[in-house]
């Protein structure tokens, strides 16, 4: 299986040559703000399945001091793809799809700090904080 996804404006454009099993939903004040919803809904995945194929050129960045950082298109702001710190994973917002994947687990991170109107979501596991790295990398299959 494959995914084409794209930002609003069409610019950036990339393929992800797997299945995407797993999901997540982070509630933390972080994902908040660089997504502008209650919590992001995103996946890993191993680069080795990634492609981008266009507007690479058109992607920017912002960096906090503690690392974490926020990839968009300069053109229309939307969240694009990027990687995860010094692993061989990258996370993809899964708005930006063309189609929806066939999602098996769910998963919802950073409790502790979910905002009141925040919608319940079913899931199959569910932390109060973000999980050790190792826990988390687990949940995704590539």
């Amino acid at each position: 299986m494959s995914y084409s996804g794209s930002c609003l404006c069409g610019k950036v454009r990339f393929r992800v040559n797997t299945d995407i099993h797993t999901m997540y939903h982070c509630h933390c004040s972080l994902c908040r703000k660089q997504s502008g919803t209650a919590a992001n809904a995103a996946s890993l995945v191993n680069l080795q399945y990634f492609q981008w194929i266009s507007g690479q050129s058109s992607i920017s960045y912002y960096q906090k001091e503690t690392g974490f950082r926020s990839h968009f298109c300069q053109r229309c702001g939307s969240p694009v793809p990027n990687p995860v710190s010094t692993t061989s994973l990258i996370w993809i917002p899964l708005g930006l799809l063309e189609s929806a994947p066939k999602i098996q687990k769910k998963l919802s991170f950073c409790l502790n700090t979910k905002v009141d109107w925040a919608d319940e979501n079913k899931v199959n596991e569910q932390y109060t904080e973000l999980p050790e790295f190792e826990k988390l990398i687990s949940y995704f299959d590539h």
